[in-house]
């Protein structure tokens, strides 16, 4: 859920990041795979805040503080409290299911956001910490204004996670491996990263009304994908969703 949320955010973000006392709240739904063993796709509802009142914003769950702000250059601290790669062990298929289940962590970080100048593109950088680890994304994004009440948002990203963050979700203690008939030995995750292509849409049918969609796509490395618990290295991510902005 937390992957579709971002990604239903991501017009937001970028869109409104420089605004000021702004106002809106929606709801989506989203639908993933999931990059475990047996795993089945989801849908999930999704609420959709977009708010900004001053220095602080809310953006989807995450909650933020703008502590610098030019006409082309903003930075600001923020807290997500539902990052990561979370996932039941029941929701595993047989033979994997019995390995510990995978949380949701709280992480703090620090958020850039630039215009390069070039052709209206524009450039983020976050970097966050929490208790099992740290992951960094670089992001680059230009909205096309088709006409007065359409946009659209292509972007790419490229992340990284540190050892223990790859570890806790992906890794394979000795002794989930033995409790787990087809996992045959234990997986170190190391240093990994992620590749992203996202697209999203804008369509405004009134002053306060917005109907969005987002369509994305993420291949991870090697570090990942081989572990016993993956199916494989890539999460595709689809979802529509509509807001009221005040």
């Amino acid at each position: 859920m937390k992957k579709i949320l971002l990604g239903l955010l991501a017009l937001t973000m970028s869109a409104t990041m420089f605004a000021e006392d702004k106002f809106g709240i929606g709801a989506g739904m989203g639908l993933s795979d999931s990059m475990y063993k047996g795993a089945e796709d989801k849908a999930y509802p999704m609420p959709l805040l977009d708010i900004n009142y001053g220095d602080f914003y809310v953006k989807g769950v995450t909650v933020g503080y703008e502590f610098y702000n030019n006409d082309a250059f903003a930075a600001s601290l923020f807290l997500d409290p539902l990052a990561g790669f979370a996932v039941d062990a029941e929701d595993l298929k047989s033979g994997y299911n019995n390995i510990d289940d995978r949380k949701f962590q709280a992480m703090f970080g620090l958020r850039l956001d630039a215009d390069t100048g070039f052709y209206g593109v524009r450039t983020g950088l976050t970097a966050q910490v929490g208790e099992h680890g740290g992951e960094g994304k670089l992001s680059a994004f230009k909205a096309y204004k088709v006409d007065e009440k359409l946009t659209i948002v292509p972007s790419v990203h490229v992340k990284g996670y540190s050892g223990d963050f790859t570890d806790y979700y992906f890794g394979v203690s000795k002794e989930e491996a033995r409790r787990n008939s087809k996992i045959n030995d234990s997986y170190k995750a190391d240093t990994a990263y992620s590749i992203g292509l996202n697209i999203t849409a804008d369509y405004r049918l009134t002053d306060n009304v917005a109907l969005m969609a987002f369509l994305g796509v993420e291949k991870f490395s090697s570090e990942i994908s081989d572990s016993p618990i993956v199916e494989d290295g890539v999460l595709y991510l689809v979802g529509v969703g509509a807001k009221y902005y005040f």
